[in-house]
């Protein structure tokens, strides 16, 4: 390209030389050669000038040499050649000056539109560091304007303005030194903007030099630094940030190159090895290592560097005083286009977890190792009630295997059990309540034996059931003991009947002839009723019906003797225990009158229905009256008052009490073993007796202490409702 543009340039030079030569040839002006020269030296530049000036000057010497051709008969013709290589250099000169001139106005005015386009801050100084030049952008950012700069004494002062206060004390001597030195000047700092905002520049300068190496002058650039400043400071911060997270992590840090030589650990990995900083570089990870765990630890290091795979491994590690503890080391690599460009360790201290771990599977083993050797069959239970354990020794009781038992568990109950055993456990798993229930279960050789089963829900915080935990107890000895204790009971109660039948039998005819009299009267008035004229009917009539009620009761009294004393289980009924004790007061009425007895009755109202043997609770009451009636008659004082008291006990319970003012006792729990007595005529039974006919209705008998003297007898029994049949 630029070969082409040359030879076009020196091509139309010759032209115009050519032209010019023709045309002074056919006018005979020399003058046009000069044009030519001219000409070409404005359009093709310094090499085509000095082309046309040749081309014209062999021109004009052809015409010299040749004087007809052009200048026939004309004198000095010598002259007139060296006054046209005179002028043709002038114009040469001239054009070239010109030319250069132009040249660097237009180079002057590139580079100011440069220096004033760029995206900064242009300026320059003189020698002494005076301005002698600002570029708009100067002014657009501060504010200034150019006259302020212009009269300003010493011209620096204004960028002592424009600075931070905290910097120009810095600028100015950096300045100043490279003022001194001649060394390029280079400055951060911030400048305010014309709306007062402070933001970050950075300010290079070099010096001009003349050719004796003297500084004639400064240019300068000053950047817009601001934002890459403030990231800067965040990438500070952050890094910073990061090195106090990894500084402060509950882990120890650690990272190495692509070959695995370490080349960083964070401090608290240095702490607890006792390593310094500059030594991590040549230090070993494997010396830390206890004995034990290095070969693993070395073999899984090398095949995850071979395989370029995450490393997960425990191990102890020594620490700085010679103390090892159990570490967990996860180490991950970092890629590069495909290679292992680092990697990354972290180590967990997890030592107290280790111990922790090891002391629960210690206590695991020694709780299994309970669970199968305590005396009883243990077994847990889902939420939905499915079979999720058996202890070994039920599992040796039912001769089962861990596979088996899932499936064969219903099996072991008895057939008589298993529909009872079934609905209740469905119910308990339905409603969470606790499991308890007696039952039949098969022993491996085919026995069925009696076991109470017992299970109680354990909840999570939200009071979902998790988990059933359920223990079996052979109760087989003692239900056989129960029922001989019932049947002995049964049997001894009958002997205390028989035993208290010469006790209760003056009270018993006395209450049988009481009605017997009264009959055998009324029939006598009766008859005489209907012997008299005329017979009163109506009289008679009345009397019929108290015969009538006489021999009723009557026949009530004997069929209570005959219950107290038939071999047959008698049956319970829902009574109020206030009318039983009336009816006892009346019973024993006569006898209470003759000893001089007075009875208190403080008996609450609307008390609940009891469910007991009404004839069996009569003889307690007889029984308790009696023995106060005793006491009280031994001590030999004028006036004796028995109290009788009936209340509510709790929310279920109703409770009597008899309480005497008589010389008192001293053993309050003795007095109910059989045969023990404190009378001299006693048998010792009829305390024993009250007691297991209370307890048999799942009451409670007791004495205590009466104040200031005395004895008091106090039963309970549960209501109707919290009965258990």
């Amino acid at each position: 390209m630029k070969v082409s543009s040359s030879i076009k340039r020196y091509g139309l030079a010759m032209a115009i030389c050519l032209g010019a030569i023709l045309f002074a040839w056919l006018t005979g002006a020399a003058s046009c050669l000069l044009a030519a020269i001219v000409v070409a030296c404005i359009y093709g530049g310094r090499g085509p000038g000095v082309l046309s000036i040749a081309i014209c000057a062999l021109a004009f010497g052809i015409f010299l040499l040749f004087p007809g051709l052009y200048f026939p008969g004309q004198p000095h013709v010598w002259l007139r050649f060296a006054v046209f290589l005179a002028s043709a250099v002038v114009v040469v000169l001239f054009i070239q000056d010109h030319r250069n001139a132009e040249a660097a106005r237009h180079a002057e005015r590139e580079a100011r539109l440069i220096v004033e386009s760029m995206p900064g801050l242009g300026w320059s100084t003189d020698a002494q560091g005076n301005f002698k030049y600002l570029n708009p952008s100067v002014f657009d950012y501060t504010g200034a304007r150019c006259e302020d700069v212009e009269h300003i004494d010493g011209r620096t002062k204004f960028g002592e303005e424009v600075l931070h206060p905290d910097e120009v004390a810095r600028v100015v001597k950096t300045w100043l030194h490279s003022l001194k030195t001649g060394e390029p000047y280079q400055s951060e700092h911030r400048i305010r903007r014309f709306d007062g905002v402070y933001r970050w520049f950075r300010a290079a300068a070099r010096p001009t030099r003349d050719r004796t190496g003297r500084v004639t002058g400064w240019y300068g650039m000053t950047l817009d630094i601001d934002d890459q400043k403030k990231a800067e400071e965040a990438l500070r911060a952050s890094e910073r940030n990061l090195k106090s997270i990894v500084e402060s992590i509950p882990g120890m840090i650690a990272t190495a190159d692509a070959r695995g030589v370490h080349d960083y650990a964070n401090q608290r990995l240095l702490s607890f090895t006792g390593t310094k900083p500059s030594k991590v570089t040549e230090s070993s990870w494997l010396d830390v290592i206890h004995p034990d765990d290095r070969d693993a630890a070395s073999t899984e290091w090398l095949r995850c560097k071979r395989a370029g795979e995450p490393m997960n491994i425990l191990y102890r590690m020594r620490r700085f005083d010679g103390v090892y503890r159990w570490f967990q080391a996860r180490i991950e690599p970092a890629f590069d286009g495909g290679a292992i460009a680092r990697w990354y360790g972290l180590l967990v201290d997890v030592d107290e977890q280790k111990k922790a771990e090891e002391a629960l599977r210690t206590s695991e083993q020694q709780l299994r190792l309970l669970i199968d050797t305590i005396p009883a069959l243990v077994w847990c239970a889902t939420p939905t009630g499915e079979a999720s354990y058996l202890n070994k020794r039920l599992l040796d009781y039912a001769g089962l295997s861990p596979e088996e038992a899932p499936q064969a568990r219903w099996k072991l109950i008895h057939p008589d059990d298993l529909q009872p055993l079934m609905r209740t456990w469905a119910q308990c798993a339905k409603t969470g309540q606790s499991f308890l229930i007696t039952y039949r279960l098969r022993r491996a050789d085919g026995v069925y034996r009696w076991h109470e089963g017992r299970s109680e829900p354990w909840r999570d915080q939200a009071g979902n059931i998790v988990q059933w935990y359920g223990v079996n107890v052979d109760i087989d000895e003692r239900m056989h003991a129960e029922h001989e204790l019932r049947s002995t009971q049964a049997r001894f109660l009958r002997a205390s009947q028989l035993a208290s039948l010469a006790e209760l039998s003056a009270s018993i005819a006395h209450e049988v002839n009481q009605p017997l009299a009264a009959v055998i009267t009324n029939s006598h008035a009766c008859q005489r009723w209907l012997a008299a004229e005329p017979p009163n009917l109506q009289r008679a009539q009345l009397t019929t019906e108290r015969i009538i009620r006489d021999a009723n009761a009557a026949a009530e009294v004997v069929s209570r003797i005959r219950a107290l004393f038939k071999p047959t289980t008698l049956g319970r009924s829902s009574v109020d225990i206030n009318e039983v004790i009336a009816e006892v007061c009346q019973l024993l009425g006569d006898e209470i009158a003759a000893k001089d007895i007075s009875i208190e009755a403080a008996l609450e109202q609307n008390l609940p229905a009891i469910l007991v043997d009404r004839v069996q609770m009569q003889q307690v009451l007889v029984n308790l009256i009696r023995n106060g009636i005793d006491a009280m008659n031994a001590t030999g004082d004028g006036s004796k008052s028995l109290v009788i008291r009936s209340r509510r006990d709790g929310t279920d319970r109703v409770r009597v009490e008899v309480q005497d003012y008589g010389r008192g006792i001293e053993d309050t729990e003795r007095i109910f073993e059989p045969f023990f007595t404190t009378k001299e005529d006693g048998m010792g039974m009829g305390l024993a007796i009250c007691r297991s006919i209370v307890e048999a209705h799942d009451g409670r008998l007791w004495a205590t202490k009466g104040d200031p003297k005395g004895t008091a007898l106090s039963f309970t029994l549960p209501s109707h409702s919290a009965a258990r049949v």
